[in-house]
């Protein structure tokens, strides 16, 4: 139960890109915009890290975090696919709503950057 961590950083970089994911999405579902996606973007980023976190409890204490995810994933656990498919699409989602921004911005604002 006292095994490896990942370092300090790397979690506070996670935990604040999850808290501007969580900023944004609500923000999008206010202006109803991509309004379904944000929403269950919203739903992963409550899911994820509780699955993640009730499911790391147990790993080997010499594996991190991430080890023991890569390593429940290659024996095919189905905690550890549901946990990097929530990640994948929430890289998916930010896909999605920076395209719209560049899309959104008008031509006139593209020709003033340049």
């Amino acid at each position: 139960m006292y095994g490896e961590n990942l370092p300090t950083w790397i979690l506070l970089i996670y935990y604040l890109l999850f808290l501007t994911t969580f900023v944004i999405a609500t923000t999008c579902i206010i202006r109803m915009r991509i309004v379904i996606a944000s929403i269950f973007t919203i739903v992963l980023l409550f899911a994820v890290p509780v699955v993640s976190i009730l499911y790391g409890i147990d790993r080997a204490s010499d594996h991190n975090e991430l080890e023991h995810l890569l390593f429940s994933i290659g024996q095919g656990e189905t905690w550890a696919i549901f946990v990097a498919a929530g990640h994948l699409y929430i890289v998916v989602w930010w896909i999605i709503y920076l395209r719209k921004i560049q899309e959104n911005r008008s031509p006139a604002q593209v020709s003033n950057h340049s």
